[in-house]
């Protein structure tokens, strides 16, 4: 789907509004209608909250910023604003708080939805309005709910139980140099044009960087399999102490759910275990394993403004968008000029040296979220993201 365009016709803007609403609500469901409601209901993992939490909160989300918001309604429920806060009970307590059943999230969220096209027909998108110029609340809100598909789809996979296989990423194509070279020189920065971008993807700015290389694809399976079978994890040299730490505590030998057998390597997707694709991007490994590895093959990780600058420039990078995340080696932190819109906990209490940045997207991230600008961050432990890396290396 095209992002939004600004200065289009309203008409043509709420069109397009109503559409991508509509698109990411039938995503939703054909997501969840595989599930049966007791695995809705369950936590499979202190990571991650039960499904039904995720449905509900995305009733909730919407129900703020559109009824409430800009439609100046009354709370449905009062009582939702502690259940579905982000904020307010990590993500190993929903389970044990008196949150929705299945059936009454979905009527809530249809009551929502139904609500919120109302209030679509009703107001005008005010172009001097920031929160509804060019339908900003709204892109907010649908980018919201696809967000959450991609985190749902991250807990069906931690979960044993046998799903449809919802897709993957494209086998990494073999023909062409192992990398490309990015010259030195300035570039943009950021979101410039795009109306629905978040706030850390502002303000677009002029950067300068040097001449680097950069792996034409991501690491594949087979790259990353002679790293794990060359002994990479037992290779304290490799390591940061961090890294080395984390490694240790968790005992990880390999990436979240490989697995050796007498036939080889195998790995488990969505409750299914299958052979080890050799062409795939590998997935589900921690920063800590991609910087190990990076270090390895004589490289490192691309800084975000280095990974950027590939995906905006025709150096002959390839799939750098919808594949697999990213991991850079960057912290995420504001660019200058920051300002929290429209509200600070999107993006403004992450920032620090807590988090690193992730770039690209991946197979389950929706196109309008996709976007080169893009800036995701996860804590560098984190594997049951679906994420992957790159090497950078010096010109």
């Amino acid at each position: 789907m095209a992002t939004a365009q600004r200065s289009r016709p309203e008409a043509e803007l709420k069109k397009t509004i109503r559409q991508e609403l509509q698109r990411a609500r039938r995503a939703t469901e054909s997501l969840l209608a595989a599930v049966p409601d007791e695995d809705l209901a369950a936590q499979v993992s202190p990571l991650q909250s039960p499904l039904v939490w995720d449905l509900a909160h995305i009733g909730w989300f919407e129900e703020l910023w559109l009824l409430r918001r800009v439609g100046g309604r009354s709370p449905l429920e009062g009582r939702y604003d502690d259940l579905y806060d982000a904020f307010a009970h990590a993500r190993g307590e929903r389970a044990g708080l008196p949150i929705l059943r299945p059936a009454q999230a979905r009527e809530y969220v249809a009551d929502v939805r139904a609500a919120a096209l109302e209030v679509l027909d009703e107001i005008a998108l005010d172009p001097g309005d920031r929160l509804l110029a060019d339908g900003f609340v709204f892109g907010l809100v649908v980018q919201h709910e696809v967000q959450h598909i991609e985190t749902m789809l991250q807990t069906l996979q931690l979960g044993d139980k046998a799903l449809p296989v919802p897709g993957g990423p494209a086998a990494v194509a073999v023909e062409g140099p192992a990398s490309v070279l990015v010259p030195a020189g300035p570039f943009v920065l950021g979101a410039a044009a795009e109306p629905w971008a978040y706030d850390n993807e502002l303000d677009a700015h002029e950067v300068e960087l040097p001449a680097f290389r950069l792996d034409r694809t991501p690491v594949t399976n087979a790259a990353y399999l002679a790293f794990v079978e060359a002994g990479g994890y037992g290779d304290r040299a490799l390591w940061s102490d961090e890294g080395w730490a984390w490694r240790s505590a968790e005992g990880a030998e390999h990436p979240l759910y490989w697995s050796r057998g007498g036939d080889g390597w195998a790995r488990r997707r969505f409750g299914h275990v299958e052979p080890l694709p050799a062409d795939e991007p590998v997935q589900h490994v921690s920063w800590h394993e991609a910087t190990a590895y990076a270090r390895w093959a004589g490289g490192r990780l691309p800084t975000e403004a280095e990974w950027e600058k590939a995906a905006t420039g025709d150096y002959g990078a390839e799939q750098l968008l919808g594949g697999v995340w990213e991991w850079t080696s960057s912290h995420f932190l504001p660019y200058p000029g920051f300002e929290a819109f429209p509200y600070s906990e999107y993006s403004e209490v992450f920032f620090g040296d807590e988090y690193r940045s992730l770039r690209g997207g991946s197979w389950a991230t929706d196109p309008l979220v996709a976007r080169p600008s893009f800036r995701n961050w996860d804590y560098p432990q984190r594997r049951q993201i679906f994420a992957g890396f790159r090497c950078a290396h010096d010109a």
